[in-house]
Order: structure tokens, then sequence, then C-alpha cells
């Protein structure tokens, strides 16, 4: 498919409580869906939600150009440690490599927490007789009658074979000679090698990585199979892709052999929307608060860009992978209450998820914050996704009771206020961990807010935080699957190469960098478009442990006129981070990164207000609501719809949508409002205005 003649393209993004889909014509024109998750068959979820947008456009599964998916089964699986059996062979007198870890602890003042259990039992793990030096040079030779006794003692016992060697990073050839092993004697059996999925360098959190994409290969490449099968039956024939942790969307082919790379795919998704959007309304520097049933995505996007990490962590586990910097906390509208055995009110990290859900849905019994603001009057009683979602309000005032209230022994208001702030003041402090935990003044940013819960809290939030403006997208519900639509095909490539900058061996760099260039290129060839490429260098001082990773510019040539550029560009980045730099001392390279990029297969999104298909035409709203503040004052709500909302509009008021409430206080005020979204701005505090109603 060309970015020339672009055609229609569908995006998905499963949630722990809804599916949101959108669908972008040739021409541009947006369609948005929402439906019901089905956690124990995702892809029902799926499939409905984009046969109600090719209903609403007029289309069929054959006039879609591509798919493009955003996904947190992997995500789940490595949470709930629901791993495939897998059989890692290591270099002998590694075996206890995943057990040992590093000296690192996650709190040094707890000496008694424990690590993270091991992907691998220490049962199937199996010693090698090899050994590659630092350089690449081969100290022992592969002992290949040893790895088909391996592989031989591991039959029957695995689902999957992971293979990570010392040094394989800098000379692959004992990993993929074992690899071929295996797979002869372990027909069908998935294998990973870490020369392919992580070659960097540090040994556990490359083991570690390895180890992870061997666990989640069966189950996510089993998932992306069934959903491709299902897609093909409906007359689908474009092609199927994945957003990866960067951003970037790859081709299912390339997801399949490596769902670690998928750990961060559905936030991922919001941040390249916030940062998209956030452009088209004049906010570059942005925090975005992604709120949705299970979780909430917080992330920093500093000159237009969602900051990226290279080396994550997932539930205690390094990942060693480039990946856009999202924080998830347990907090969003099914996060559960309950008095702890102390007395003291807890909300979350428990979430009622889609089924059976808060107990305002009629099937879930326990409390959560949707069933607070509906006690609030935050939320429309009819129902939510325009009345498609009824809501039961004597349900949710009962949970809060019984739950909540009579063990604390104040009023159900009261109650629900108090879920509210507790839900509020975990998100700021999550906010302040990415921003005023990193030296960044989080006042001088807008909030992004959006997800089915995220406008609901958003200003509250902003006013704890000290940020005077929110912006909330014109579909705040769907926004992850429209961010899925704004990412280009990517592919992000490295190589440890460690040496000093100005003695390098530029002859070496060059055959490095043609090689990841060949693999990113061929990563993307179903796009049909040569990929452009772009460097960039991991550096330190000689001597630190750890390094910078600065922008080389696009393009591969790296040579020695280069040198003085890069040098100094890094001082600058080690004085921005950490406050000094030493000018005098040398710089070290020591990783490669590579990307690889081409367009984006859809049309672009011109900010035109999209055809909804969720629940079909809701009712009229009434004008005002009475209600009550999260500090239980009574209010009354002006409530509008948010296709009559104009700037100048001031709270108190509920801007109501078949995807979300926007809940704007006394003392702001909109200021701002087109096809991309509103911008809420703090106009005076609220005593100056009074919240009562």
């Amino acid at each position: 498919m060309s970015a020339r003649e672009p055609r229609a393209v569908v995006a998905v993004d499963i949630g722990g409580t809804h599916t949101d889909a959108a669908l972008l014509t040739a021409a541009g024109e947006l369609h948005v869906n929402k439906v019901r998750s089905t956690p124990a068959d995702p892809g029902i979820a799926f499939i409905t939600a984009i046969e109600g947008l090719l209903s609403g456009a007029g289309l069929g599964f054959g006039e879609l150009g591509a798919v493009v998916h955003g996904t947190t089964v992997a995500t789940n699986a490595v949470i709930q440690a629901d791993y495939a059996r897998v059989g890692m062979l290591v270099t002998a007198g590694f075996e206890d490599v995943l057990e040992i870890g590093t000296q690192q602890r996650t709190d040094l003042y707890d000496p008694w927490r424990g690590k993270p259990a091991p992907v691998v039992a220490r049962g199937r793990m199996r010693g090698i007789r090899e050994r590659i030096a630092s350089d690449g040079a081969v100290v022992t030779p592969l002992d290949e009658e040893q790895v088909r006794r391996a592989a031989l003692s591991l039959r029957g016992e695995v689902d999957s074979v992971a293979i990570a060697f010392l040094f394989s990073f800098a000379a692959p050839q004992h990993e993929r000679r074992a690899a071929e092993i295996v797979q002869a004697v372990l027909p069908g059996i998935p294998v990973t090698v870490s020369s392919v999925v992580a070659p960097e360098f540090r040994e556990y959190p490359r083991a570690v990585t390895t180890a992870l994409n061997a666990a989640l290969l069966p189950q996510s490449g089993g998932y992306l199979e069934r959903l491709e099968s299902r897609l093909q039956e409906c007359g689908f024939t474009g092609a199927f892709q994945l957003m990866t942790s960067t951003g970037a969307v790859v081709p299912s082919s390339v997801a399949k052999l490596s769902p670690v790379t998928l750990l961060v795919s559905g936030p991922a998704a919001g941040a390249v929307a916030a940062a998209e959007l956030g452009r088209r309304l004049g906010e570059p520097d942005l925090v975005m608060l992604d709120v949705g049933g299970t979780s909430a995505d917080i992330a920093l996007i500093e000159n237009g860009r969602p900051h990226r990490r290279y080396r994550g962590e997932v539930a205690g586990l390094p990942v060693a992978l480039p990946q856009l910097d999202v924080l998830p906390i347990g907090a969003g509208g099914g996060s559960l209450a309950r008095v702890d055995e102390f007395g003291a009110l807890r909300v979350g990290p428990e979430s009622a998820g889609a089924d059976p859900g808060p107990a305002a849905y009629g099937t879930g019994r326990r409390p959560a914050v949707t069933d607070a603001h509906l006690v609030l009057g935050s939320i429309d009683p009819g129902g939510l996704l325009g009345g498609a979602l009824p809501l039961h309000p004597d349900r949710a005032h009962d949970a809060i009771a019984q739950e909540v209230a009579v063990p604390l022994g104040i009023g159900v208001v009261e109650a629900a206020g108090s879920m509210v702030r507790i839900v509020d003041g975990r998100m700021a402090d999550a906010i302040r961990l990415v921003t005023v935990g990193r030296g960044f003044d989080v006042r001088r940013c807008a909030l992004i807010a959006f997800g089915g819960a995220g406008p609901l809290h958003a200003c509250a939030i902003a006013e704890d935080l000290g940020v005077t403006r929110v912006l909330v997208p014109r579909h705040p519900g769907l926004t992850s699957a429209l961010g899925l639509l704004m990412g280009d095909g990517g592919y992000e490539l490295r190589r440890t190469h460690v040496g000093a900058l100005r003695d390098l061996d530029h002859a070496e760099i060059s055959r490095i960098l043609a090689e990841l260039a060949r693999e990113g290129t061929e990563a993307l060839r179903e796009t049909g478009l040569e990929p452009a490429l772009s460097l960039e260098l991991d550096l330190r001082y000689a001597g630190q442990a750890y390094e910078l990773t600065v922008p080389a510019g696009a393009g591969l040539d790296f040579g020695p006129d280069d040198v003085s550029r890069l040098e100094a560009a890094f001082r600058v980045a080690h004085e921005s981070a950490y406050g000094h730099s030493w000018p005098g001392s040398p710089v070290e390279l020591v990783t490669l990164r590579v990307r690889a990029s081409v367009p984006r297969a859809g049309a672009e999104w011109m900010g035109v207000a999209a055809q909804t298909t969720v629940g079909g035409a809701a009712a009229a709203a009434p004008t005002r609501r009475s209600g009550f503040t999260a500090a239980a004052h009574p209010v009354a709500y002006r409530v509008l719809d948010r296709t009559e909302v104009t700037a100048g509009l001031r709270g108190p008021a509920l801007v109501q949508q078949t995807d979300t409430t926007t809940l704007l206080p006394a003392g702001w005020a909109v200021t701002v409002v087109d096809g991309v979204g509103m911008v809420l701005e703090r106009s005076a505090p609220a005593d100056e205005e009074g919240e009562r109603g």
C-alpha cells in the first residue's frame, strides 16, 4: 500500500473495560465506536467494534487497507505471570542468571522485599559449553552435541525455548547455530535468541528480555493469529499491524515474533495521540492523563515529543527495549473501594473490570469509582455510551453504603466524595513522579486528559498540581484508538559496540550500521515503501556505568568528522540530566541505535467531527442537574451536550458525550473549542465563584 494512495484504516484498542475503535476513510472522515470488552475472548469485541464502524460508514472489510491494533495481551500476561513453559540455554556456569539477577533492590530500606519469580524455572535451565569474549573472539567453541542433548531433555516439557549466551551481541554465531539445532530436535517449538531480541550488553536484563519474549510467544502469537484469521474470514485482505511500545506501527508478522515489544502498546498509542493533538492545539509541553476503567497511564510530552526510555521494567522485571516512557497505575473508573483492617479507605489497584464491572452496571457488587461519580451526580444516571450501557443508581448507592459509609461511620455522599478524592490524589502523585520527581516543573505544562474517566478528574488534579490549563480531545474515550491511526510505521534496532569515540574503527561501524539497515528494511518490507533511516548513539564518559542517548541525525552517515559534534551534544545532554559535565574527559560509544520509519498508512485526520456509532442517538440531556462536589458540597451543574459547547462556558458544568463526561468545576472556563478538542482554563479560585449552587 502506497502512502500516496491512502485507503480506509481501522484502529482497535482493547482495554480492560471497553474496546475502542476508530475508522479513518480515504477522504479523512473519522468514525468512532466503543463496545464492552469481552475478556474471555477479546476477538469478539474486536470484530464487533469494527463491524459497527463499517456499517455506519457503508463500507465492507474488503475495502480496508489496514487494521491497526493496540493490545494489552502481553502486558497482562507479565503482570499475571501467565507464561508459557520455557526452556533456556545459557553459557555453562551461568544457569542461575535469572535467579541471582543483580544486587540492586527495589526498596533499599526493605531487606525482606522479595524479587519477582524467574520467568524460567531453574529445572528448565541448561548450561552449554561455549564462550565468546567481549570483543567477539571465540574462547570456547560451541559444544553442538551438548545442545542436542539439552534440547532432547526439554522435549515434552516446554512450549518455547530461549537462548542467551555471553557476549552474543558481539558475535551471534553460537546462538544462531544452537537455535538451528534446537529447531531440528524440537520442530514446532518457537526459539528466541538474545542476539535478535536484545543485542545489548548487561547480561541480566538481556537474559530476562529474551526469556520474556519466549514466555509470551505461544500465547501472544496465537492471539494475533486468531485475530488475523477472523479478519480474513470477514473478507479483510489488507495489512494487519500492531503498535509497539515505541509508538511505531509494525506488521503483524514482526509482532508475532517479538511480543515483548508490545508491552506498552496501548499506552504508547495514547502518548502518540496526546503529542499530536497538543501540537494542533498549540501546546507542545503536556502531561498525559489517560484514565480508563482499569488503570491510568501518565506520560510527559516535551517540545511535542513523548519522553522515551531505552530500558524499562514490567512487573519488577527489567526489559532491555526502547519504549515510550509511560507510567501506569491502578486507578480508573473501575477501581474498587474497601475499608482495610486498620479502618482506612483504599481505592484500587484492584478493578471491577468489564465483568462484573462496577455495582451500577447491575452485575457487580462492590463499589467502584464510577459508582461514586453516580452518587455525586457527575455522570448521567440514564446510562453510559449514549444510553447503550444502562446504570443502576440504587445499586451504586447501596454498595457504597455497605462497603464504605457504614464501616467508616459517614454518609454515602461523603463516602463517595472520599473515594474520588483518594483516586485523584493517587493520580496527582503519579504525575509528580514523572515531572517534579525528574526536575521538570509541571506548572509549565498543560494537562491533556482522556480515556473514559480522564475528563471527570482532570480539573481537580490540575488544581492539586498548580496546572492552569486542561486539554480535552474531541473524542476522549477513543483517543488511544485515534493514536493508533497517527503512528508512523517504524522498527528500531540496536547493537552494543563499546569503544572510545575518538578511536573507533569506522569501517566496522559502517558494517554494523549496514546490517542494521538491512534488518530494518526487511522488517518493513510488507509496507512496500523504502524506510527513512536515522541514527542515535548511547554515549558515556569513560568509567561511567550508565549512558545517555544522543541523536546523531537523519541517515546513517557517521564518520570521524562527526565526533566533535557528538561529543558536544553529549556534554549538553549530560549537563541537562545531571547538572554538570566534564569537558576534558574522553567519551565512549556504547550502543548504536537505528530507526527505520515509513509514513502512516491512512489519510490525515483534519479534526472534523466524527460519526459516532456508540449507542446510537442519546436522549436529550437535562439542562440542570443537582449534585455534590468531591468535598460533599451541594452544587447545581449546567448540563450540555458536547456539540453545544462554545468558548466562554463557565463552571460548574457537565459536558456530556457518548464516550465520556467532562466535569468543569466552578472557577474553570472553556476558552477554545474546535474539532480537535476543548481547552479549559482556571479563571479564578473556586471559592471566589462559589461551589454551592
